[in-house]
């Protein structure tokens, strides 16, 4: 039992030390962006992203992946404008999420461009920021 942990512990360093940091943070951001989805999105949005009906846009497929400075903003303080998704109207109000912070965020907009959109790396904190910012113009 004790020479099956040190292989794995063994296994876990050299895969670790495969990876880069860029790596290792991607995976962590989508770990952990897996999470939040399930508990803060995954109820309107669906599990596999493909939303809801008529009631809530799917993520799954959406355009929108491509501009991801909003995603910070519409988790953040909502959205109640109409959107159009997949040729699809939708004008149910989003309501913001203003508890999660912006590790969260970056971790959240991570696991989500990362699913269904065409990214392939982590959401750094300082774009979220960034996005945050400039949140007024882009609602």
């Amino acid at each position: 039992m004790k020479s099956n942990k040190l292989a794995l512990l063994a296994l876990h360093i050299s895969l670790a030390s495969c990876s880069t940091k860029d790596e290792l943070k991607t995976e962590q951001y989508f770990a952990e962006g897996f999470q939040l989805y399930t508990t803060n999105c995954a109820n309107c949005h669906q599990p596999g992203g493909e939303g809801l009906s008529n009631l809530y846009p799917p993520l799954r497929g959406a355009a929108s992946l491509g501009k991801k400075e909003l995603f910070p903003c519409i988790i953040r303080n909502g959205m109640n404008d109409t959107i159009m998704v997949k040729g699809k109207k939708f004008s149910r109000p989003m309501p913001g999420n203003p508890k999660l912070t912006d590790i969260e965020l970056a971790e959240l907009v991570t696991y989500v461009t990362i699913k269904w959109g065409k990214d392939s790396t982590y959401t750094s904190i300082e774009s979220i920021q960034k996005s945050l910012q400039n949140c007024a113009p882009l609602l």
